[in-house]
């Protein structure tokens, strides 16, 4: 984590192999930089499954070790950001018949936050969320 002004630490990278069983911790990083803001357990809930959620997409059905990681960028400077980023397109939307269990994905991850952006740049894509300072 980088120190802010005040000496404590803002933010974190994490970067994991294209490995499925890494979300998970990924989501734990999640929740723990999500209770540094302070805010209840349900704010910490909704973070950590937004960010698996967003980092379980990305990552897709490519599990290919050897492809460049999956790097997750979470700030809590001012509310709380995260970058999710990926070399490699994804396909944004949820194709017919795509969905676990009576879920789409694209639809959870809409669900779950509404601040959320899917850029992507040449072999790059890059969901970004954030939430406002309670």
């Amino acid at each position: 984590m980088a120190p802010g002004p005040s000496g404590t630490a803002t933010g974190v990278t994490v970067s994991i192999a294209r490995d499925p069983a890494l979300v998970r911790t990924v989501r734990l990083v999640a929740a723990a930089v999500a209770r540094r803001t302070g805010r209840d357990e349900d704010f910490v809930e909704e973070v950590r499954l937004a960010v698996g959620e967003a980092c379980a997409l990305l990552l897709g059905d490519d599990t290919d070790p050897l492809r460049e990681p999956v790097t997750v960028a979470i700030s809590i400077e001012d509310g709380l950001a995260v970058d999710v980023v990926s070399v490699g397109t994804v396909d944004t939307e949820d194709p017919p018949h795509s969905d676990i269990d009576g879920v789409e994905p694209w639809a959870l991850l809409r669900g779950l936050i509404e601040d959320f952006t899917v850029l992507q740049d040449g072999a790059t894509t890059t969901v970004s969320m954030s939430w406002p300072a309670a």
